[in-house]
C-alpha cells in the first residue's frame, strides 16, 4: 500500500470542513472519509468531518468495516485523489466521482440526511435518491 501519512492529518482537510461547517449540516452529523484500500480490507483509518459547532470538528479514528452511526455520508477515495480532497474540498468531489477516484455513499435515509440539515450537501455532491 503506498505511503499515505497525510490522509490522516487533520489540518490537511481544513478546506473541506470549512466548507461543511458553512453548510446547513446540524451537530452530530457527519461526513466520512475512507481511502478505498481500508474500504476493501475493513481496516485503517476513518477521517470524520462533523457540522457545525463540534467541539471536534475533524476526528481521524480506526476504521473496522462500521463508519459509526453518526457518518451520514461516506465518501470512498482512491489514493491519487487524496491531495485534490484535500485542497479543494467539495468543489473537486463532483468532477472525482464522474472519474472514479470518488465514490459516495449515502448512508441514511433522504428523511433521515434531510433532518440533519444535509440535502443541500447531496445535491451539492451530485447524488440522487431514487423515486418511485
Amino acid at each position: 500500500m503506498p505511503n499515505d501519512d497525510h490522509f490522516p492529518d487533520r489540518t490537511r482537510w481544513q478546506t473541506l470542513r470549512e466548507q461543511l461547517s458553512g453548510s446547513a449540516m446540524l451537530p452530530g452529523a457527519a461526513v466520512g472519509i475512507l481511502r478505498k484500500e481500508s474500504f476493501a480490507s475493513r481496516s485503517g483509518k476513518l477521517v470524520v468531518l462533523h457540522g457545525a459547532p463540534s467541539p471536534t470538528p475533524v476526528l481521524v479514528r480506526e476504521y473496522s468495516g462500521e463508519p459509526g452511526a453518526d457518518v451520514a455520508v461516506l465518501l470512498v477515495v482512491d489514493f491519487a485523489a487524496v491531495d485534490t480532497l484535500q485542497d479543494r474540498g467539495l468543489t473537486a468531489v463532483r468532477a472525482l466521482a464522474r472519474q472514479g477516484k470518488v465514490l459516495p455513499y449515502m448512508l441514511k435515509t433522504m428523511e433521515q440526511l434531510e433532518a440533519a440539515g444535509m440535502a443541500d450537501l447531496i445535491e451539492d455532491l451530485g447524488l440522487t435518491f431514487p423515486t418511485h
